[in-house]
């Protein structure tokens, strides 16, 4: 862990935690598509599941992020 990231843990550790679930989706999802799995995104808002990401077909906004595995 470098030493910014642990000053910018104790400025703003709520900004930190948000980054780190963000780094840790995107190394899944990266990890997940080298598997040969189809990458799967889920809205943030209304929850739809789908391969495309960006853009909520429902919401239309901007809401999808790489599906959690459950």
């Amino acid at each position: 862990m470098s030493f910014i990231h642990t000053l910018k843990k104790l400025v703003d550790p709520n900004a930190a935690r948000r980054e780190e679930q963000r780094r840790k989706a995107e190394r899944e999802a990266a990890e997940a598509q080298e598997s040969g799995d189809p990458p799967r995104f889920t809205c943030r808002v209304c929850g739809l599941t789908g391969e495309e990401e960006g853009y909520c077909p429902t919401c239309l906004a901007p809401t999808m992020e790489p599906a959690r595995e459950e």
